[in-house]
């Protein structure tokens, strides 16, 4: 930052430097053609009235006592000619009669001199007023070398100045790297925005925006360890004893029992570690990593009711869909969408009393597409209802093999796909099933063919 600053102040002063300085030669140039002007006129004018009047004395060379002599004296000069020379300064140079009227280049003796030449046609009279250019360029080159010097001297004076102005801005940097390092995953605290400056003000906001973030991050990945370990550690025990009960059992029948227990803790496990895997995905994703694509919510739900026919089946569950129009398109991720309708049809399928219905309702209004899952159940009461969709949140109707994560699953990928999540109780006066409703946004960029879709599996 400094080098950079350094350069371009330094570009930008020999910028101006040259610009100056070139003005001021031309400046310099006027004033001096100028003053050669204005004293060739005030001699002509002399000399001019000395001749009308017949009275002009014919002087050779004037000179000047040497305590009265300028140094810069032998650098000006002037004479006059009238038929012959009139008047003339010490050590001027002998001007050509044929030098035009005006200013002039003139070199007398290896010296250039700039002339100026006044005529007069009635009588004759020709004044010359000249100078050495080596006086000019003199002056020229003091000025650079003085205007360079001043450069040469304040650049690294204003260089010293930016690197203090720098460090001492930056100061809130280096405090801020001190507690960035200072700080641990278990120890995240937001950084001290009381000093900071405007510029940096915005970069430490957004920062601990990250570490509010990062922390509640750790901390569900925390939370949900410990509630994995502990959920995971009742089947586990329970499986340990069932095959220790096998393992000591006389009785082929108390053995089998026993097995078959065993089992069906294995398949609790499995289960539980399915959904505690499918969860952390899905804490893992965000909408910036989703594979994010055109999906047909109509297939989509047929494929999930397909898949769940069997276990419907074993229920004495019948499973249904319904929707307005043949496809409806949203923007998604199929495989996290399927997830959601599996798991919302399987706590139907669970807890629906047999013989019982579930079913897929899809709906369209106002731009947006309502994705409802109901069964006839009789529901959950006001209590379970504020709590179903925490983790490890078990109803009281839940089986052996839930695991209290399906519907925060569920939550979670309505979350990643923007949707908003409603719950219907059931209403046994008016027949309203249980339902839980998913408002989705829907693709406007598709054309639907209204013809309403009506299926049922037994």
């Amino acid at each position: 930052m400094l080098l950079s600053l350094i350069g371009l102040i330094s570009i930008t002063w020999l910028g101006i430097f040259v610009l100056v300085n070139r003005d001021a030669t031309h400046e310099l140039e006027e004033i001096y053609d100028a003053s050669l002007a204005q004293n060739a006129r005030v001699l002509f004018g002399l000399l001019q009235q000395e001749i009308l009047e017949g009275e002009v004395e014919m002087i050779r060379k004037i000179e000047l006592d040497r305590h009265f002599q300028h140094a810069y004296e032998l650098n000006i000069a002037f004479s006059a000619v009238l038929d012959r020379l009139i008047i003339q300064s010490k050590d001027a140079p002998d001007f050509l009669t044929n030098l035009p009227e005006g200013f002039s280049d003139y070199r007398f003796d290896g010296e250039k001199w700039r002339v100026f030449t006044l005529r007069d046609s009635q009588t004759g009279l020709v004044v010359y007023t000249a100078q050495k250019l080596e006086a000019r360029e003199e002056l020229v080159s003091y000025l650079i070398k003085d205007t360079l010097s001043v450069i040469v001297l304040i650049i690294p004076l204003l260089g010293l100045f930016i690197w203090l102005g720098v460090s001492r801005s930056l100061q809130p940097l280096n405090q801020l790297v001190k507690e960035a390092g200072s700080m641990g995953p278990h120890a995240l605290r937001p950084f001290d925005m009381a000093d900071a400056p405007t510029e940096v003000a915005p970069l430490i906001g957004a920062l601990n925006r990250l570490l509010q973030r990062l922390a509640r991050t750790i901390e569900n990945e925390r939370r949900f360890t410990a509630d994995a370990a502990h959920e995971l550690r009742t089947p586990l025990a329970g499986l340990k004893v069932q095959l220790q009960v096998a393992q000591r059992a006389t009785d082929e029948q108390q053995r089998t029992k026993a097995m078959g227990k065993a089992l069906e803790g294995i398949d609790r496990t499995t289960h539980l570690v399915n959904q505690l895997l499918t969860l952390a995905r899905a804490d893992r994703e965000s909408e910036t990593t989703l594979a994010f694509q055109p999906v047909d919510l109509v297939s989509l739900s047929k494929s999930v009711i397909n898949s769940l026919e069997a276990d419907a089946g074993q229920h004495r569950i019948r499973l249904t869909i319904e929707a307005d129009a043949d496809e409806y398109r949203i923007s998604g991720d199929p495989t996290m969408l399927q997830i959601m309708l599996r798991n919302l049809l399987e706590n139907a399928i669970k807890y629906t009393p047999v013989p019982g219905t579930a079913g897929i309702r899809l709906m369209d209004g106002d731009g947006q597409l309502r994705l409802e899952v109901w069964d006839s159940g009789a529901g959950m009461s006001e209590k379970t209802l504020e709590l179903m969709f925490q983790r490890f949140r078990r109803g009281t109707q839940s089986g052996p093999n839930g695991s209290g994560l399906g519907l925060s699953i569920v939550k979670r990928i309505a979350e990643l796909h923007g949707a908003t999540i409603t719950v219907n109780p059931a209403d046994k006066a008016s027949g309203q099933p249980f339902s839980i409703g998913i408002l989705l946004q829907a693709d406007s960029s598709v054309n639907r063919d209204r013809q309403p879709v009506h299926s049922g599996n037994s």
